[in-house]
C-alpha cells in the first residue's frame, strides 16, 4: 500500500530533502511504533526492516527505548542468544 503523507518543510530540511532517507525514517518509525504498541514482536520488526534481530535491538537501544516490555517468548529468545554467546 502507498500513502501520501505531507512532510513539513522543517523535516525536509533536516534530511536535506533526500526522499529516500525520509522514507526509510518514516518506515522505521512506524515499525518501532507498532512494536511499542504491542502489535509487532521484536522478530517481526526486524523482519519487516530487513535487518537481523540483534540490529533491531540495537536500534531500540540507540533511541533510548527500554526493552523491559519483552514478552516471555522474546525474553526466552534473548536468554538463549546470550547463552550461545557465552
Amino acid at each position: 500500500m502507498i500513502l501520501n503523507i505531507p512532510i513539513p518543510d522543517v523535516v525536509l530540511a533536516s534530511h536535506r530533502q533526500d526522499p529516500q532517507t525520509i522514507i526509510t525514517e518514516v518506515q522505521t518509525g512506524f515499525i518501532v511504533w507498532e512494536y511499542l504498541s504491542g502489535r509487532l514482536s521484536l522478530s517481526e520488526c526486524a523482519e519487516l526492516l530487513h535487518i537481523p534481530y540483534r540490529a533491531f535491538l540495537e536500534l531500540l537501544w540507540s533511541k533510548g527505548i527500554p526493552l523491559d516490555g519483552l514478552n516471555r517468548d522474546e525474553l526466552d529468545k534473548q536468554t538463549e542468544q546470550l547463552r550461545n554467546l557465552l
